[in-house]
């Protein structure tokens, strides 16, 4: 078992720091060995820094070397430096120097390795298919849709992709993708040569199997139809795009009724008999709420914080104490926690702005008022376990209405 400080390092539980005034190569070498060449028994990565260096006031505490032996001695247990190493599981086994200036002080950021059982137990949910797939499997979520089997694509449907603008967007991914299948298969039915990105595109996944996606998808669509799980912003925009489509359906009857089609007609005529009940239902439904965000408590915890220390920053204007310096030295940490955070948070194919309406509604859960937020941008308020109001029993139909929209 490691003592010393080897050992206080590999007791840590969370981001530390360590002090290493007075090492030398050999030192360096030694903790190096004893603290890092075991993985840590964590399900969370840790940052641990150790002080190197720094300014003037400190300056002869350290060696010039200093920053050098360590890491030098990091590479000879196996680490890598990255620069972008931050406080995730990704980054385990990496390390990176740092200055930072407030206070004044030089780092080495240290991100150990955590032991297999422990990372997998603790990867956030939405995360694992990316983080476990080997070298040269899909590795974003486009990418892990468009090539997973039938099951993998169901359980991302249910679990990643949770309102219709998501799916929405992933019906029109995966039409992208056909429609360019089938440009590639034109070029090789007239014996031209493909560029090799599109050899990879059409050795990735088949058209057929795409096309089944496709109906997967239009189905799940319908589904959330049928039973008014709209939000909001998601409701206007299927009213708008059904009432473009009542409209052109509306000059097609009208032609086929001038040119004698009678079965034409009738059936453009059910067609449209559909579209109005379900334009009649949706408009008399509530919108669905926005869903909740991932990890948002924490998110709201850090943001307090750092809302803390820039009003701190406003009031004292440079006259601090000594805790109140090292408060604010805190404030990279926490701002890369949080970024790290919200980064996890957004939804697979969720648009900047519904993921930044999702961030502001769950800030304001944290809000002292006891009034109910005011809806903005169209959403409802965040509420974790609430349910879309069910359909009545004579309620309109409205299947097959998603179909009309293309």
């Amino acid at each position: 078992m490691a003592s010393g400080l080897a050992g206080k390092v590999r007791r840590a539980r969370e981001s530390d720091e360590f002090d290493l005034s007075g090492y030398d190569q050999a030192r360096c070498q030694e903790l190096a060995k004893d603290a890092f060449s075991e993985p840590f028994p964590l399900k969370e990565m840790v940052r641990i820094s150790f002080v190197v260096g720094g300014g003037k006031l400190v300056r002869q505490k350290y060696s010039d070397d200093l920053p050098k032996h360590m890491v030098n001695a990091l590479s000879a247990v196996g680490f890598q430096e990255d620069n972008s190493a931050t406080v995730e599981l990704s980054s385990a086994g990496k390390f990176k120097y740092h200055h930072d200036t407030n206070k004044n002080l030089k780092f080495v950021h240290v991100f150990p390795k955590l032991m297999e059982e422990a990372a997998t137990a603790a990867r956030p949910e939405g995360e694992e298919e990316a983080a476990e797939a080997p070298r040269g499997a899909p590795k974003t979520p486009e990418e892990l849709l468009l090539q997973s089997d039938e099951a993998d694509f169901t359980r991302y449907l249910q679990t990643h992709l949770v309102t219709y603008a998501q799916k929405q967007k992933l019906l029109e991914l995966l039409k992208h993708r056909i429609a360019a299948l089938e440009e590639i298969e034109g070029k090789m039915s007239r014996l031209e040569k493909m560029t090799s990105e599109e050899e990879q595109l059409f050795e990735a996944v088949g058209a057929e199997e795409l096309r089944e996606k496709v109906k997967q998808t239009r189905s799940e669509l319908q589904n959330m139809v049928d039973a008014k799980r709209l939000t909001s912003a998601e409701k206007s925009d299927f009213l708008e795009q059904l009432e473009s489509k009542i409209a052109l359906t509306k000059e097609e009857l009208s032609k086929a009724e001038a040119d004698g089609k009678s079965k034409k007609a009738q059936a453009l005529s059910e067609h449209l008999e559909v579209m109005h009940s379900t334009r009649s239902s949706i408009k008399s439904a509530e919108p669905a709420p926005l869903p909740p965000l991932k990890h948002g408590e924490q998110i709201r915890k850090l943001r307090l914080k750092l809302a803390e220390l820039a009003q701190l920053e406003k009031d004292k204007r440079g006259n601090y104490s000594l805790d109140e310096l090292k408060r604010l030295g805190e404030r990279p940490e926490l701002q890369e926690a949080v970024e790290e955070l919200e980064r996890r948070a957004k939804g697979w194919l969720e648009s900047d702005e519904v993921f930044e309406e999702r961030l502001q509604a769950n800030l304001r859960l944290g809000g002292k008022a006891k009034a109910a937020p005011r809806a903005t941008g169209g959403y409802s308020t965040v509420t974790g376990g609430a349910k879309p109001a069910k359909a009545k029993a004579k309620a309109p139909g409205t299947r097959n209405a998603f179909g009309a929209l293309g």
